[in-house]
């Protein structure tokens, strides 16, 4: 059961009886250090509301679960589950699970307790932090799962190979998405959640179908320790950041638009985690240094990294209500970013926390930036200011920097340099390159070196000033593409040509194939699916065809099934498949349940004699259910025709029984008073 703690909450000086109040765009942030979770303003980056959590619990690794006004305190050491009530700023209910390692996850209202090392899901209370049901065993050792805005859980399996979703905690039908064995990661990207494969180097989107859509991440991770490609766990739009930590490759997959953009960073003697997206910037923890990486994809270049803590240590990123947090969960050092790249440092520690507000007090969200930049920090007590005149009224440079040059001396001229490496844009027929204009000298123009010759390159030459874009068209979508960047100067002076750009295809995912129609065979038993290919349809398709035998390759726009069970119904799904993978698929059901036919018995106007509705299709066992009146013809439900006993009545000789309801009574009627066998629409029962 859960009990009732006593822990303290600071929420700064206010009266007694006053209600804290929360900004409503902010985070809870963990500091194991002190054994507490803070709550920070996102866009002030101001501390409004500490909560101590129980004794015992500093020094220990702590996450936390966020989800809408729910947030619960993981102690990954002890298996303690805490819930804060953040409408309250009080620390509220806890269970105890008793293991640690555990994996704390919620979203839509649901809440779950992942135990890695005995392999089970234990469905939990988020209100009251107790368990409810039994641990479900999954069957294996699971990976780091996340939970949808749906309150659905995927769990990954990387002994099998599948992701298993847990619907309200009811396991659901394992998916497969990789060979057994391969390395797994999840990421919630759009609200739907994407598998990286990080042994094969390939993203998978998921419904609880199946999968969606796939995404080659080619030679960007190839040969590249599994454990090295680095992926989010969510993200705030429907792009997903993927770093090869090892050789510096980094590729975006946006899984709507089905573009990946490909980049190199800089890894050497940088201890790196998973990047994070947000707007046109990715942000890339750097351990080593206690800094942000931050790769601008507008401009294809390293923009300037952002410090967050003093030294090295732990970095954790997350996305939420459209701001990336960065925080140490071990010290007292934490930062916000907004969409715009504007950073707000947050103390985690500092001694006063903002009390809560008294009446007449303005709110502090009416008074926060609104993507206004902020003006310059002042400069500390006592130190110069820059923007001042030198003192003295001297005019020359301070004391110990050189002179600069005087009245009619000349500046030496600058040198030339390299144009930024470029980054490359995998698009529908084409590959579109961006780079950095070269430091230094300023060159004549910019061409492209690299293309192949059945590729055109648009435009031939860039001007100093850009746009620093070139486009590619044609190419093979099998075939991977470089190009370099050349800063011609002309004048005698030498060309400077740019790192190599990551390898990319001329070609996207394509997406789901248009048009799919379904339709039963006569008499049912199979039937016939086509489709039409997809409207962005670059290089050589395939087709991969999910149905009653299971997934099928095709270069048709159609299949055929035979010999199936009438009574059945199928589901088949179609996606498209070039070189970059699969970025959608159509789907239908093939349905062999019989359809019932209204009919008239015949062959019995002259017959003095009832027809029988039997229990079965033979007279030799059960009883009569029925009859219908000699002399008549009435008109008939029949639902299927069945073979039973081979009988001569009427003049007819046939092993067909028809299985029809005459006035609410159901059973079997001998075929030479039905007329079933001679009507197509009439399938047989099974």
């Amino acid at each position: 059961m859960g009990t009732l703690i006593g822990t303290s909450v600071a929420v700064g000086a206010g009266e007694s009886g006053t209600r804290p109040r929360l900004a409503d765009i902010g985070a809870w942030l963990t500091g194991g250090e002190k054994g507490a979770v803070v709550h920070a303003h996102g866009l002030t980056g101001d501390v409004d509301g500490k909560v101590v959590l129980p004794a015992g619990t500093a020094g220990h690794p702590v996450s936390v679960a966020q989800d809408g006004d729910t947030t619960l305190v993981l102690d990954e050491r002890t298996g303690e589950v805490v819930r804060i009530d953040t409408s309250q700023l009080s620390a509220a209910q806890s269970a105890d699970y008793g293991a640690a390692g555990l994996q704390l996850v919620s979203g839509g209202a649901q809440a779950y307790v992942v135990d890695p090392a005995k392999g089970t899901v234990q469905q939990i209370d988020p209100a009251l932090t107790t368990a409810k049901g039994t641990p479900v065993d999954v069957g294996g050792r699971p990976g780091a799962a996340v939970v949808d805005g749906e309150g659905t859980l995927w769990l990954p399996l990387p002994d099998s190979g599948t992701v298993v979703p847990f619907v309200k905690g009811v396991r659901g039908t394992a998916i497969k998405v990789a060979e057994a064995g391969h390395d797994l990661v999840l990421t919630l990207a759009d609200g739907s959640p994407v598998v990286t494969d990080r042994t094969a180097g390939v993203t998978r989107v998921l419904t609880a179908t199946g999968v969606r859509g796939s995404f080659d991440l080619g030679d960007a991770v190839a040969g590249t320790d599994p454990a090295g490609v680095l992926v989010p766990a969510g993200t705030d739009g429907s792009a997903v950041p993927v770093l090869a930590a090892d050789t510096g490759d980094l590729v975006v997959v946006d899984v709507r638009s089905r573009h990946t953009t490909r980049a190199q960073v800089p890894t050497e003697a940088h201890d790196l985690g998973a990047p994070q997206l947000l707007g046109k910037r990715v942000y890339i923890p750097d351990e080593s240094t206690g800094r942000l990486l931050v790769y601008d994809t507008a401009l294809s270049a390293l923009a300037e990294p952002v410090q967050v803590t003093k030294g090295a240590g732990e970095l954790e990123l997350f996305v939420r209500d459209g701001l990336l947090w960065a925080n140490d969960p071990d010290g007292a050092d934490a930062a916000v970013i907004d969409a715009d790249g504007e950073v707000r440092h947050i103390a985690k520690y500092r001694a006063e926390v903002p009390s809560a507000r008294e009446p007449g007090d303005q709110p502090v969200e009416d008074s926060v930036p609104t993507g206004i930049p902020a003006g310059p920090v002042p400069p500390p007590a006592g130190a110069p200011d820059p923007t001042a005149p030198p003192s003295g009224g001297a005019s020359g440079p301070p004391s110990g920097q050189t002179p600069g040059p005087g009245p009619g001396s000349t500046l030496p001229a600058p040198e030339p340099g390299a144009p930024g490496a470029p980054q490359a844009e995998s698009r529908s027929g084409a590959i579109r390159i961006t780079f950095a204009k070269a430091l230094g000298a300023t060159p004549q123009r910019y061409v492209l070196k690299g293309a192949a010759p059945d590729q055109t390159v648009t435009p031939d030459g860039v001007g100093p000033d850009g746009p620093f874009t070139f486009e590619v068209r044609g190419g093979s979508c099998e075939e991977q593409y470089s190009f370099v960047v050349v800063a011609e100067y002309g004048g005698g002076k030498p060309d400077k040509e740019s790192a190599p750009s990551a390898l990319a295809r001329p070609c996207i995912a394509p997406g789901a194939p248009r048009g799919l129609t379904v339709t039963p065979s006569e008499g049912g038993r199979g039937g016939t699916v086509t489709w039409e290919a997809p409207q962005d349809t670059d290089g050589q398709v395939t087709y991969v065809v999910s149905g009653p035998d299971g997934a099928v390759e095709t270069t048709d726009t159609s299949r055929t099934y035979a010999n199936l069970r009438n009574g059945d119904t199928h589901v088949v799904s179609v996606a498209a498949r070039n070189a970059a993978g699969s970025g959608g698929a159509a789907s239908g059901t093939l349905d062999l349940i019989p359809r019932p036919q209204k009919m008239n018995i015949v062959n019995n106007q002259s017959n003095p004699k009832t027809v029988g509705i039997r229990e079965k299709p033979t007279t030799q066992e059960g009883e009569r259910a029925g009859s219908i009146p000699g002399m008549s013809s009435p008109e008939v439900t029949v639902h299927c025709k069945v073979q039973g006993e081979e009988l001569t009545q009427v003049g007819e000789t046939t092993d067909v029984w028809a299985r029809i309801t005459y006035q609410g009574i159901s059973g079997y009627t001998f075929d030479a008073y039905v007329h079933s066998r001679f009507n197509p629409d009439v399938w047989y029962c099974e």
